[in-house]
């Protein structure tokens, strides 16, 4: 029975803040031990202050390391901070940052590099001789340089110092497995300010002799594109994604002729990678059969599970719907963390059939969330709608659009709508079925995530957009994504909100500063608001990023602050008509908590409607539970409040 009397955005829900915040986990990574045939996964667990543990086949956490916080913090976002061979697990604490190793027999943890307070590792891998593991390792130094290097640590024999293997580029990332499984190969990634990893970057292989001695360094892969996810087959041929056709396709490089080739025959439109924010991206694996499955993104931003024939280069798609954020194989079992329009996100089993060519059930072992546990999903769930929309220049963007969705309510006139301003702003949102979205669309919320010029997922050419433009073509997106769904009649004009993290942070507060006509209310949970200050604080792996998106490469310092003041909405303040929330953690080292308090400070002194919420222990992005829940209760109340509903 519905109840049209209650107004949009006062349904009743059953999908509470608790529920979002204490109902899930994080698995940011998978980890096959092919060797002992066993999976494993890093799981984030927003009810215990946002500590990551590594699991067991999906089920029992390591009893040893019940105790430590696997987490990196190398690029200060982190990834890769642990890897298993042949029962040998490599790991890195995130409170210091040293590296331990627990071997197949042992019954305790052992650190194998020295007390050191400037060092931090990540994305490890064995070699075959369980001697020694080689590691990213970025050390940050008293005078403020931060240096990274490739290194070697050994896992034999007293605490030593780790031995340098590539040093003198800025970054080096290298996936796991990049030791060939014969163990006399490496290959890596490289790059260099102000390049970053998804614009322009290397890969090199080395020969490995001995006890970790690198020889014969060769380029395999260098120009005008990126390069990520090398791996080796059993066969010892190397693979990689580059995005050299405009688009992220997989590679093959053989070692015996020096070839490399491209692994379809067609150049896929669509993408097998994605920009690496965080290091350790894993989205194909191999088969005994000799094919390759992966999952990859369309270019309309649905996704899909592929099977790869690396000899005649035919690819047959397997599962559509299923947008993969990591994939491995154990023992020719396929292990995907994905999710779809009508299920979250969820670490499952893809079956295969006898001859490994065919799906026959993917089969859930762990979800992410149980925000939604118990509700009927076809009742309950606002499906994700792919919208295309015109903009700016005559371009088309993208989004997906959430209309409110409650069985027990109906409501008259048209519903409130929220935009969502994802992060990066190389970055992408996706159509995955979220608890999150789910909470605002069950009260009689619509959403607009958007993806706007400059997001990942729709090729270089959509990407590159945003380069020199940042705040002006993702602001247009959203505003225009907004105005389109107003001028098509689904949502009110006078209610609609906009909202976003860090980058979407930005764009939100860069929306309201110069399109104040658009949105109603605003909320920024960890945005900028100064570009300058920006620049002269962040770290290492972005300190060149705003010139690539800000278009400031080369120009005299004069003509950059012109720039940074032009768009930061720190100096346009006096635009900014709508209440705006701000939401920020104190210990974000990304968007530090400065950027906040200046925005709401410009506020007040202007008269302004301001509300400002700071999460103490809190990093960049939440992960405890108690954040998680105050964050959505305080932007609910604030929505109904300034649309006054």
């Amino acid at each position: 029975m519905t109840n049209s009397s209650v107004p949009y955005g006062r349904f009743t829900s059953p999908i509470s803040a608790d529920a979002l915040a204490s109902a899930g986990i994080r698995i940011p990574g998978l980890i096959a031990d092919k060797k002992k045939g066993v999976l494993y996964h890093i799981e984030g667990r927003p009810s215990e202050d946002g500590r990551s543990t590594l699991v067991l086949n999906a089920v029992v956490e390591h009893p040893l390391l019940a105790t430590y916080n696997i987490s990196s913090s190398v690029h200060e976002y982190g990834g890769a901070p642990a890897t298993v061979f042949d029962g040998v697990i490599v790991f890195t604490d995130s409170k210091d940052k040293r590296v331990y190793v627990v071997k197949g027999g042992d019954k305790e943890v052992c650190a194998v590099t020295p007390v050191d307070a400037v060092a931090r590792y990540a994305d490890f891998d064995v070699h075959p001789s369980k001697e020694f593991v080689v590691a990213v390792q970025e050390s940050h130094l008293e005078n403020g340089d931060v240096v990274n290097k490739l290194v070697i640590i050994s896992l034999t024999g007293d605490i030593t110092e780790p031995k340098v293997v590539a040093a003198g580029n800025d970054f080096y990332a290298a996936p796991r497995q990049v030791f060939s499984p014969d163990g006399k190969n490496i290959v890596w990634i490289e790059w260099s300010l102000p390049e970053m990893p998804w614009t322009k970057s290397s890969l090199h292989l080395a020969d490995v002799e001995g006890t970790g001695s690198f020889n014969s360094p060769r380029i395999i892969a260098s120009g005008d594109f990126s390069v990520s996810q090398p791996r080796w087959s059993t066969a010892n041929d190397l693979y990689f994604a580059s995005d050299e056709t405009g688009y992220y396709n997989l590679y093959r490089h053989i070692l015996a002729s020096g070839q490399t080739s491209p692994l379809v025959s067609t150049p896929f439109q669509g993408d097998f990678s994605f920009p690496d924010w965080t290091l350790g991206q894993h989205k194909y694996d191999f088969l005994s059969s000799g094919n390759i499955v992966a999952g990859h993104h369309n270019k309309d931003g649905t996704g899909s599970i592929s099977l790869i024939d690396p000899v005649n280069g035919v690819m047959k798609r397997l599962v559509h719907g299923q947008i993969v954020d990591s994939l491995v194989t154990v023992d020719d079992r396929v292990y995907i963390v994905a999710g779809t329009p009508t299920s979250p996100l969820a670490l499952s089993q893809v079956l295969l059939n006898d001859t490994l060519t065919e799906v026959v059930e993917v089969k859930e072992l762990k979800t992410t969330t149980e925000g939604l546990k118990g509700l009927n999903i076809e009742e309950w769930v606002s499906v994700a709608e792919a919208i295309e929309f015109p903009t700016e220049k005559g371009l088309t963007a993208f989004g997906f659009f959430y209309g409110p969705k409650n069985p027990n309510h109906s409501a008259t006139g048209l519903p409130p709508l929220i935009v969502l301003a994802h992060g990066g702003p190389t970055a992408a949102s996706d159509c995955i079925l979220s608890p999150a979205i789910q909470f605002w669309t069950s009260r009689g919320f619509a959403v607009f995530d958007v993806n706007y010029g400059g997001s990942s997922g729709f090729g270089r050419e959509y990407r590159d957009r945003l380069n020199g433009q940042w705040g002006i073509v993702d602001v247009d997106d959203v505003c225009n994504g907004a105005l389109y769904l107003a001028g098509q009649g689904r949502v009110d004009r006078d209610r609609m909100c906009i909202t976003g993290g860090s980058a979407g942070g930005f764009t939100t507060l860069a929306a309201l500063a110069f399109r104040p006509d658009v949105f109603a209310v605003g909320a920024s949970k960890y945005g900028i608001s100064d570009l300058k200050s920006l620049a002269e604080l962040t770290h290492k792996f972005e300190s060149k990023y705003l010139d690539l998106v800000l278009g400031t490469v080369g120009m005299e310092k004069e003509e950059v602050e012109k720039i940074y003041r032009e768009r930061s909405p720190i100096h346009h303040v006096g635009k900014i008509r709508a209440p705006l929330l701000v939401l920020q953690g104190s210990k974000d080292r990304v968007v530090p908590e400065d950027q906040a308090e200046a925005i709401v400070r410009a506020i007040n002194a202007k008269g302004g409607i301001v509300q400002y919420e700071l999460f103490e222990g809190e990093g960049h992005g939440w992960k405890m539970a108690n954040t998680i829940k105050k964050s959505v209760e305080a932007e609910l109340r604030f929505y109904l409040k300034h649309l006054h509903i």
